[in-house]
């Protein structure tokens, strides 16, 4: 009896290790960053946020080019992605055939797993060419007065591109949670449903979906985090130029890529290294901001 209460009070020993360890390495990672960057936030304050200027040289920082670059490819690969995913994963779970539901899971998970090289890769090759050719000459000739839908080059990288590539990327995580969420819903709890007269978009609208919200709103905030922190495919596609996007076709940069194409030197200069790794705080309390936001939204509908 006691051996078998002390090898219950190790075990417990050893799984909370592992839960002190992963904060431990959260909180070394967050002392790092600001401690690396306090130099940049000291000497340029929170005015680094919205200066446009970005030039190693003269030593003049500022991070908004970067944000704006960030934020717009974020939303625009959300705004793409979510509805697909939902549909992809509602269908698997609630329509598809048991006998190939299966085969389709796995070649979804699969996509997951695809590295980000080989989507930019692919993104060069076909999504580039389709948007020079075809999508942005025709949006130059019947949308050009409208700001956000100017064309100002005709070369197929830009915000959009990199966009439609993110979200490539996220929606296979989104679709796979919101498949397993939808998964599960009590079967009782459908059952009823159908007993009462319901039909099936019934019971997915009114009885799974807010089952599994608070799975879904985990999907998202992974697609979340895996797309305001891609690098590799955005390098290679959103042309990287450190310019406020003004529209879908221009070219921008976000913090990942300028990271990812500078750091390696950056690190010759002190304050530039500063501003860079601040840059990286910002990123990182982006995330953790829209963390608390989205729960604190799924708290309220959740209790109503």
């Amino acid at each position: 009896m006691i051996n078998l209460k002390y090898k219950d009070g190790l075990f417990k020993f050893i799984l909370s290790v592992f839960v002190l360890s992963i904060i431990l390495i959260f909180l070394v990672s967050v002392f790092v960053v600001l401690y690396y960057s306090y130099p940049s936030v000291i000497r340029y304050g929170i005015s680094f946020l919205w200066t446009k200027e970005w030039n190693p040289p003269k030593e003049v920082f500022g991070a908004l080019t970067f944000i704006a670059g960030t934020f717009i490819v974020t939303f625009l690969a959300l705004l793409f992605a979510i509805p697909f995913s939902f549909g992809i994963g509602i269908f698997l779970q609630e329509y598809c055939p048991f006998f190939l539901r299966g085969i389709f899971t796995i070649v979804v998970e699969m996509l997951a797993g695809i590295p980000s090289v080989v989507f930019g890769v692919w993104g060069v090759l076909t999504v580039v060419p389709w948007l020079r050719e075809s999508v942005e000459p025709f949006f130059d000739a019947h949308f050009s007065n409208i700001p956000f839908l100017k064309v100002d080059e005709n070369i197929g990288y830009g915000i959009l591109a990199a966009s439609i590539i993110v979200a490539f990327m996220i929606l296979p995580i989104i679709s796979s949670i919101t498949k397993d969420s939808l998964a599960s819903v009590p079967k009782l709890a459908k059952d009823g449903a159908l007993a009462m007269g319901a039909t099936k978009l019934d019971v997915i609208k009114d009885v799974s979906l807010p089952y599994a919200l608070n799975g879904i709103y985990g999907g998202i905030i992974l697609g979340f985090g895996r797309a305001v922190g891609e690098t590799i495919a955005v390098v290679l596609l959103i042309g990287n130029q450190a310019v406020v996007p003004k529209s879908l076709f221009s070219v921008g940069y976000t913090i990942s890529s300028l990271l990812a194409n500078t750091f390696t030197f950056a690190v010759i200069s002190p304050i530039y290294a500063s501003a860079e790794v601040e840059l990286a705080l910002v990123l990182l309390l982006t995330s953790l901001i829209v963390n608390i936001i989205g729960r604190n939204i799924l708290n309220r509908v959740i209790g109503g």
